[in-house]
């Protein structure tokens, strides 16, 4: 088993944009924002690229902040700006992931396949560090107050300067050139946006990804959790040929360069606006990633597929409210039902925003 795996903060590439319910809204022009981000996720299994999870001994757990920067203005008539912003990610504990079952060797002598020695683990190595700086721009096209109805386009582009080891299975960024376009709508289905409201927001991400020729493939070291009596047995008497001691597969690494075909990811969320004086509301979601198969070109000929994707399914509830006209805080959680090829993440996170 082989997980060497770039963690996207929060489960996503890079972290993305990851725009929120409230982000279609377009803000004053001529305003600054600032917003400050804090992630707990946890995974406690890893999901087969063709479905299914191990769930045994699985423990991937990072502590995440985000800094962002928003600056508007007008132009032409339509409300624009820039943006930035810097996830920094640090891995909280020791980091495993389980795995279900890992078949015993295959010896002649004894009869052909020996027992399974069981459900086991794979220790990952990581490192944390800052991921990957983005930088973007964007531009709301509609945007009709009154009716509540408003649309936005924004590109990102990400450089490859995440804090980045190649000898680790776990990084806080892949160390790769990323180009992002997002796509936002948002209009009220009923009431109206001074009165209680209930509105729909759809988002969109496309990605396209550069290849990172100093990578490597990583294998982590794997180990059994109860080795049957039978292998030690033909340890004795074949000399040792076969240890019965963990670890059964030493971690190694191999020079490559890896590459990430596109993935596209959609948001949908329903917030009701309850406290329209307070801008208080509340929203269920729904987000969905594809694509994203990740492979590597080992140092001297070959390509391995790493089983990694960006497929995954999760359930989204937000809240938020506005504790000053400059100041709005929001609370997220997040439970993925699936994720094929990656962490099955459960997220905390909490967002501060300030307008200035």
């Amino acid at each position: 088993m082989a997980l060497p795996l770039a963690v996207g903060l929060g489960g996503h590439p890079a972290f993305a944009s990851d725009a929120l319910p409230g982000d279609g809204i377009a803000p004053p022009a001529n305003v600054n924002i600032g917003m400050f981000y804090n992630l707990f996720t946890d995974a406690s299994g890893i999901g087969g690229a063709h479905g299914g999870s191990y769930g045994k001994n699985t423990h991937i757990s990072m502590d995440i902040v985000v800094g962002r920067y928003i600056r508007t203005f007008d132009i032409d008539g339509i409300l624009s700006g820039v943006q930035f912003y810097v996830p920094y990610g640090g891995f909280l504990g020791g980091q495993e992931a389980g795995i279900a079952n890992i078949p015993g060797p295959y010896v002649p002598a004894l009869g052909g396949q020996l027992p399974a020695y069981g459900a086991g683990r794979a220790n990952l190595s990581h490192n944390g560090g800052f991921g990957q700086p983005y930088f973007g721009v964007f531009s709301y096209v509609l945007n009709h107050p009154k009716a509540g109805t408003y649309g936005v386009i924004a590109p990102w582009i990400a450089p490859p300067l995440a804090s980045f080891n190649r000898s680790a299975n776990l990084n806080p960024g892949q160390n790769t050139w990323t180009y992002e376009l997002e796509l936002g709508f948002r209009t009220v289905l009923w009431g109206t946006p001074t009165t209680q409201n209930l509105a729909v927001e759809l988002w969109s991400e496309s990605y396209m990804f550069g290849a990172n020729g100093q990578s490597a493939y990583v294998s982590p070291e794997v180990s059994a959790n109860n080795i049957p009596a039978i292998y030690s047995t033909y340890n004795y008497l074949s000399g040792g040929a076969i240890p019965d001691a963990n670890p059964l597969q030493a971690s190694r690494v191999v020079p490559a360069s890896f590459h990430e075909q596109p993935s596209q990811e959609f948001r949908i969320y329903l917030p009701y606006e309850f406290a329209p004086s307070m801008g208080a509301f509340i929203a269920p979601g729904l987000f969905q990633s594809f694509g994203g198969k990740q492979t590597y070109n080992l140092q001297g000929g070959g390509t391995l597929d790493s089983g990694n994707r960006t497929n995954e399914t999760q359930l989204r509830l937000i809240g938020s409210t506005f504790l000053s006209p400059s100041l709005q805080i929001m609370a997220i959680g997040e439970y993925d039902l699936a994720s094929h090829g990656g962490p099955l993440n459960r997220n905390i996170e909490i967002r501060l925003a300030t307008f200035f």
